[in-house]
C-alpha cells in the first residue's frame, strides 16, 4: 500500500511514521532490496505551504560491481532530512538564483502530498556509492575473453596483435626506419 500524506493530515508537532516496505521498490534499476528495510520518519507542517522531514532509513542492498559485474551487498544506514513545498508563488522562472545548503534539501511539489514511498526510494538512490565495487582490490573482467579477473586468470595474451592500432604502430615502426 502506498504511503501518501496530504499536508492538511500533517500537525505542526509532528506525525510519527514507522515503515516496513515502499511499494515498487524491490526491484530497481540499479538495485534491489535485499533483506529487511526500515525507515522511521517524522513529518512536521512548518506552514501552509512546507512539510519537513526528518527520519532515519535503513536497508541491505544488492548492487553490480562496475568491474566485474558481479551482485554484492551493501548496508544503507542513513539520516534524512528533507524539506517538501508547494509554494509556486515563490517560483521565478528564467532568474539567476542562488542556492543556500536548506535550497538543496527542498523539494517543489505539485500538490501538498507527501508521497513516502517516493521519498524513501530517492533517499536510497542518494546512499548508493558514485562508483560501485565489490572490493577496492577487484580486479574486474578481461576485455578480451570477459573472464572474471578475481576468480580466475586470463589465457588470453598480452601481445598487442589483435588490437585496431596496431596496423598503425608497424606504420610508424616503417616510418622511423627510413
Amino acid at each position: 500500500m502506498r504511503t501518501r500524506v496530504r499536508f492538511d493530515e500533517i500537525s505542526s508537532s509532528g506525525n510519527d511514521y514507522e515503515i516496513q516496505e515502499v511499494e515498487g521498490i524491490a526491484f530497481q534499476q540499479d538495485f534491489t532490496v535485499k533483506g529487511p528495510l526500515s525507515a522511521q520518519c517524522t513529518l512536521k507542517r512548518k506552514g501552509n505551504d512546507t512539510v519537513e522531514i526528518q527520519g532515519h532509513l535503513k536497508a541491505c542492498l544488492s548492487v553490480i560491481c562496475d568491474r566485474c559485474l558481479v551482485p554484492y551487498d551493501i548496508d544503507v544506514d542513513t539520516d534524512l532530512q528533507v524539506l517538501l513545498e508547494t509554494g509556486l508563488s515563490n517560483f521565478q522562472p528564467l532568474q539567476e538564483l542562488e542556492c543556500t545548503l536548506t535550497d538543496l534539501d527542498s523539494i517543489l511539489l505539485d500538490e501538498p502530498v507527501v508521497d513516502l514511498d517516493d521519498i524513501l526510494r530517492q533517499q536510497l538512490y542518494l546512499a548508493l556509492p558514485l562508483k560501485s565495487l565489490c572490493s577496492e582490490q577487484c580486479k574486474g573482467i578481461c576485455s578480451r575473453c570477459g573472464v572474471n579477473l578475481n576468480l580466475q586468470e586470463c589465457k588470453c595474451t598480452n601481445d598487442r596483435q589483435d588490437s585496431p592500432f596496431s596496423v598503425l604502430a608497424q606504420l610508424k615502426l616503417k616510418n622511423t626506419e627510413k
